[in-house]
C-alpha cells in the first residue's frame, strides 16, 4: 500500500515539474517572439535553422524569415556561455 503510494506521489511530482517545464518554455516562446530577451539569455548568430530564425539583424527582418540554414545575421536566444561552443556560431551578426 505504502509502495503504490510513494510511486503516485512520484508520478504527480513529474508531471508537476512537466507543466512548470513546459510553461517556462512558453513563457520564453512569447517574450522571444515579442524582441525581448530573458534574463540570462544572448543573441547567437549563425545557428538558426531556415525559418527557424527569432529575428534577423540587418533591413529589419522579422522572425521566421532566414531562408537558408546558418544564416549569419539570424539569431536565436540561447542561454549566456553557450552559445560560443556550438559550430558556426557568433555573438555578432554576419561573422
Amino acid at each position: 500500500m505504502e509502495q503504490k503510494m510513494n510511486n503516485r506521489n512520484r508520478v504527480f511530482r513529474q508531471a508537476a515539474m512537466a507543466g512548470v517545464v513546459a510553461l517556462a518554455g512558453a513563457g520564453f516562446a512569447s517574450s522571444a517572439w515579442a524582441g525581448m530577451m530573458p534574463h540570462g539569455y544572448v543573441k547567437c548568430y549563425g545557428i538558426a535553422k531556415a525559418h527557424q530564425n527569432q529575428c534577423m539583424s540587418i533591413g529589419g527582418i522579422t522572425r521566421g524569415s532566414a531562408t537558408t540554414n546558418g544564416n549569419p545575421d539570424a539569431w536565436l536566444g540561447v542561454p549566456k556561455g553557450v552559445c560560443l561552443k556550438i559550430v558556426g556560431s557568433s555573438l555578432t551578426p554576419g561573422k
